[in-house]
């Protein structure tokens, strides 16, 4: 019987410590990707804006029942690169978007668009994860995310620099 209590109880222990580290993890992921594509960032982002290279293409290319949102102003309730909520990005001409899947928030990020030389742009595709805070599996699971959903970035921003 006493076997059986301190089993319990170690096991109770080791739960609640495991628990108390994981709340040590960040609870918003970012995934980003980048590369340089030709042409100027202000008539990239207005070929995407005027629906001539197409989000929903780049983004759920093979994917039919993937819903793509576009906007100006994040979708996610923290601005994680400035403060300010909803504020536009002074150096960078960003595009945010929210993926849906039948119904449900598949990922929430953005396309931003630097000009830092006059012949190319650098374009980052990111992605931006929020978890509670108090689900230490889930956290766990975000911390492997780049390995699910890197492969997929790298082959949208291929398809973005084929199509300019």
């Amino acid at each position: 019987m006493k076997l059986v209590k301190l089993g319990l109880i170690s096991v109770l222990v080791f739960g609640l410590l495991f628990w108390g580290i994981t709340l040590l993890f960040p609870s918003n992921t970012v995934i980003s990707r980048v590369t340089s594509i030709a042409g100027r960032s202000d008539s990239l982002a207005a070929s995407i804006r005027n629906n001539e290279v197409s989000l929903q293409q780049l983004l759920a290319a093979g994917h039919a029942d993937l819903r793509v949102q576009a906007a100006d102003i994040p979708f996610y309730e923290n601005n994680l690169f400035q403060p300010g909520a909803g504020a536009a990005m002074p150096d960078a001409d960003t595009i945010f978007f929210r993926v849906n899947q039948r119904g449900k928030m598949v990922a929430e990020g953005g396309l931003a668009f630097y000009q830092l030389e006059a012949d190319s742009t650098t374009t980052q595709l990111f992605y931006v994860f929020q978890t509670p805070w108090y689900n230490p599996l889930q956290k766990m699971k975000m911390m492997m995310a780049d390995k699910a959903f890197g492969p997929g970035m790298d082959s949208t921003l291929l398809r973005l620099k084929r199509q300019r």
